[in-house]
């Protein structure tokens, strides 16, 4: 009997340790790369089922398990798809082509790289199924894109242009605007939920009638909302719009932390409890995701729903979530940028050091050999001269250089702004229909302001970014800011 016994126990966990090998038999085996996955579709003539995620992004994670990861749906990929992983940190220009705006996103395109669908968020196993069996079938009929419509562009760059289209700039942000949680967590005339905080749209706001007390009370929903009173920092959004409740996403992104601490600590010169969050935030930073080898700042500490869920006094006896340990020039310049702006309505001049860390990591490490590379991982670059990056940077750089200037990064910054003067000659030379989405176009005007810093940005390069502003009815707030304030200050310095 006891030899029967044992042996009935080994062969029960021989079942369950070799289950998941003979499950995953017939699954999909995941092409990591996009232009990878598309040749393949090619070759084998099927559709690719691209699917981009992060490796901070609790959704993901859920979509993985409850869907992608399911027997009939890994089935129907490996008969019929080019299952194809994508790193969304990694190629902002497929998030920039195909309109990613959020995760996971979901794209499946025909051999022939056609868009037959396109769509942000989870499908339940079961209609996930049923999309797969439609587009399984589907060879060039692609759907049509629908964009959305322009409601405002730029048009007149006077006095009369500028405030028509900052009109329709603050009726955008008031259709957002939630009064039941006191921020930007409404709806898109699409029917999408604006999820991420809009710190930058709420540092504009404030200073301006009659948003000034909306923004104070919206910084302190947000901090209510977003504030990790136990391990510190600002989660990346929470949810209002789910149907079982409040959903937050627990990642803990750089650029959603550093643009907070710059809000929290603006509006906490009038309030204190903004100010210890603002503080508490910057310290999350400069204790977590700082890199104090290698120096910058890490992308991201990853999302653990099951972390979260747990008391607050074992979540203080927890190690925290790890690191999701990659940088990002566009993410580090940001932080560099924001650091100033904390510094300046706290005088904790600490944090201009690490601002001028971040910067530098970004000017010696991913600029190399006359190109700028977005994505830093174990030592490896990729993705060079996304044209936002440079932007990114050369603003950031010039707004460290007024209050912490140095010769070797000045150096540097004028390298990359030939670079992004050469692309912006060319650019100049396209025709209107080959808009620069309005976050590029801010940036674009923002940073050719500085002249005197950047010389070879040609004269007319404002001008021309500013006349390509436009607003759709997907227009994160965020992205149109800075354009707003470079139109303003072109305003201030005519005659």
């Amino acid at each position: 009997m006891a030899v029967r016994h044992y042996t009935a126990l080994i062969h029960a966990f021989l079942l369950w340790a070799l289950w998941p090998l003979a499950a995953g038999a017939t699954s999909a085996e995941w092409v990591e790369g996009f232009e990878a996955g598309l040749a393949q579709a090619r070759d084998q003539q099927r559709p690719a089922f691209v699917y981009f995620d992060a490796e901070w992004c609790s959704w993901c994670q859920r979509y993985k398990r409850d869907t992608l990861d399911t027997p009939r749906v890994r089935d129907l990929l490996a008969r019929h798809y080019v299952a194809t992983r994508v790193d969304f940190d990694a190629r902002p220009d497929l998030v920039k082509r195909y309109g990613v705006r959020g995760l996971p996103y979901t794209l499946i395109l025909s051999p022939a790289g056609k868009v037959l669908n396109g769509f942000v968020g989870i499908l339940t196993p079961g209609d996930m199924s049923d999309m797969l069996r439609d587009f399984a079938v589907r060879r060039e009929s692609a759907l049509p894109r629908e964009r959305p419509d322009i409601i405002a562009r730029s048009g007149r760059l006077d006095r009369a242009g500028f405030e028509k289209f900052r009109r329709a700039f603050l009726d955008h942000v008031n259709d957002l605007y939630d009064p039941r949680h006191g921020t930007l967590a409404g709806r898109f005339e699409t029917g999408a939920t604006l999820k991420r905080p809009s710190p930058l749209t709420w540092m504009y706001l404030a200073n301006h009638e009659p948003w000034r007390e909306r923004a104070r009370r919206a910084a302190l929903a947000e901090h209510k909302r977003l504030h990790d009173p136990v391990g510190g920092g600002f989660f990346n959004f929470l949810d209002p719009s789910q149907p079982g409740g409040d959903y937050t996403e627990s990642s803990k992104l750089l650029e959603g932390n550093a643009w907070l601490i710059a809000w929290f600590a603006q509006a906490g010169t009038e309030n204190a409890e903004l100010k210890q969050v603002a503080v508490d935030g910057w310290r999350f930073m400069r204790d977590r995701l700082w890199d104090a080898r290698g120096r910058g700042f890490w992308q991201a500490q990853v999302a653990d729903q099951r972390h979260y869920a747990l008391p607050s006094w074992l979540r203080w006896l927890s190690a925290p979530p790890p690191l999701d340990r990659l940088k990002r020039a566009d993410t580090n310049a940001q932080a560099a940028w924001a650091l100033v702006h904390y510094a300046r309505a706290t005088g904790d001049r600490r944090a201009l050091d690490y601002a001028a860390g971040a910067l530098d990591f970004v000017l010696t490490t991913q600029w190399r050999d006359g190109r700028l590379y977005h994505h830093w991982r174990d030592a490896t670059l990729s993705t060079p001269d996304v044209p936002l990056d440079w932007f990114w940077v050369l603003g950031a750089g010039a707004e460290l250089e007024r209050v912490l200037p140095d010769a070797a990064r000045r150096q540097r910054l004028q390298e990359i702004s030939v670079l992004a003067a050469s692309w912006l000659r060319q650019a100049m030379r396209m025709s209107d229909s080959e808009l620069p989405d309005s976050e590029l176009a801010g940036m674009i005007a923002w940073v050719s302001q500085h002249q005197s810093l950047y010389p070879q940005i040609p004269p007319r390069a404002r001008e021309w970014a500013l006349k390509r502003l436009h607003l759709n009815a997907e227009t994160l707030p965020d992205d149109v800011v800075h354009g707003l304030l470079a139109w303003e200050q072109a305003l201030k310095q005519k005659p």
